[in-house]
């Protein structure tokens, strides 16, 4: 029985149980491969198959939910009879409704689904593990060990119906590489790490995996502090990404309606540089978090949230638009089958700029290039306030000098993404959120 059939089941059932209610049906089915090497030794080989479906029920805006991992007869007639009794003892919401279909929902052009993954052999296309530690002592002599690597592929379907009418389905496949390295120097040891995760598998380039692992892990070697002031922060793609992720959760219609949000009533005012625009681009040609619609079945779409510095909009879900009197826009996702709709960033990037992280260095005349932040966790989304460690290089008179660690940033984000002084031309995706190397200007920093 495909996914949509199990979920049409499940529809009928719970229009037999609560005729009036209004029903949702999230499915999911999924099937991944894995393999890990330590050294030059293949571990932990696994292949796993995994299926789900939440049921979300609203009865005179009343929420009943649950979810089952078995499709048979008994389970689902289970799950129907559990959602409506959980119905009955919630707190009536007048707002809380299904969203009526829109047309348009396509997977034209979005390029979700690599055929080759099931046309070739899976040893073909892990073997480059097999020669992997020692491709990666070759970028330097300092690299010892690969403490691990690690090579997974998928392919995953997801449908959603509705008792308004709504119905789709899609598919879409995965791969991923990542590692982590070892060096040593004069009796000192650094991990470094990288990865790729893209749709198709053509578009995994080990090579680059490899060489900048190596990179980020020789350049951690020797690190010391620097004296405390003022410097001009080069970030490195992936940091960047890390502090664009922190954005995202602040640009969530929900946090922002809360007061949860440091960006809470700046709609249209200046909150970044000028050379910063932000998109959220659910319909991405081949973007890991691309999908015709989103989790409630609404048609996704590109939303700029910001436009060269400027606040142009949040993340919606259908019941977060209905709050604020506006309309989805496609954000709503789910953790998994056993969550709830909320709004989320779908591939969320930085536009890049035009010149080449090389230029960008070598404008800097006192800096540091960060390659690793710590921290982040603690990050204030509410306020904005931060305060993060660092690692990464001194960068003198336009030049990386040598390794930088054991130094702290405090302050704002407000602050920290309006003194962007420029953007890269290298926009890098980890996993669904970009960005390309961003050169902040000014930024106090804590050393000795």
């Amino acid at each position: 029985m495909n996914l949509l059939e199990v979920g049409q089941s499940v529809l009928g059932q719970v229009q037999r149980a609560a005729r009036s209610a209004q029903a949702e049906i999230f499915l999911l089915g999924s099937e991944s491969r894995s393999c890990e090497w330590s050294g030059t030794s293949p571990e932990n080989k696994i292949i796993a198959q995994s299926q789900g479906l939440g049921l979300r029920l609203i009865r005179e805006g009343r929420l009943g939910f649950g979810y089952a991992n078995r499709w048979d007869k008994d389970a689902l007639e289970l799950l129907v009879r559990r959602a409506v009794a959980a119905s009955d003892s919630t707190v009536s919401d007048p707002l809380l409704e299904l969203p009526e279909p829109v047309s348009g929902p396509s997977t034209n052009g979005l390029d979700l689904v690599d055929e080759t993954l099931a046309q070739t052999p899976w040893e073909a296309r892990a073997r480059f593990l097999e020669t992997l530690e020692t491709d990666l002592k070759k970028r330097s002599p300092r690299i010892t060990q690969l403490l691990r690597g690690s090579y997974h592929e998928g392919r995953a379907q997801v449908a959603v119906l509705n008792s308004r009418g709504f119905a789709g389905t899609y598919e879409g496949t995965r791969a991923g590489f990542s590692l982590a390295a070892v060096a040593v120097e004069a009796g000192e040891t650094q991990i470094g790490y990288a990865f790729q995760g893209v749709r198709h598998h053509a578009d995994l380039k080990p090579d680059w995996v490899i060489q900048r692992a190596a990179e980020h892990t020789v350049s951690l070697l020797g690190g010391k502090q620097i004296p405390t002031g003022r410097y001009d922060l080069v970030l490195d793609p992936f940091v960047a990404a890390e502090m664009l992720e922190l954005l995202a959760g602040a640009l969530r219609a929900d946090n922002v309606q809360k007061g949860k949000s440091f960006l809470t009533s700046k709609l249209g005012q200046s909150v970044g540089a000028a050379c910063l625009t932000l998109a959220d681009h659910g319909r991405l040609p081949r973007g890991l978090a691309t999908a015709p619609f989103d989790a409630e079945g609404q048609p996704t779409q590109k939303t700029r949230v910001m436009d060269r510095g400027r606040l142009q909009g949040f993340l919606f879900d259908s019941y977060t638009a209905r709050k604020g009197k506006t309309r989805s826009t496609g954000n709503a996702g789910r953790a998994s089958y056993k969550g709830l709709p909320e709004p989320e960033a779908s591939n969320f990037y930085l536009e890049a700029g035009s010149q080449t992280p090389e230029q960008l260095i070598g404008n800097v005349r006192s800096g540091i290039y960060i390659r690793s932040v710590m921290g982040l966790h603690t990050v204030n989304i509410i306020s904005g306030d931060y305060s993060l460690g660092l690692m990464g290089e001194r960068i003198e008179n336009g030049a990386r000098t040598h390794a930088v660690r054991g130094v702290t940033m405090a302050g704002n984000l407000l602050d920290l993404f309006r003194n962007v002084e420029a953007v890269g031309s290298d926009l890098i995706f980890s996993g669904s959120v970009g960005s390309p190397t961003l050169w902040i200007r000014d930024i106090s920093v804590g050393g000795v």
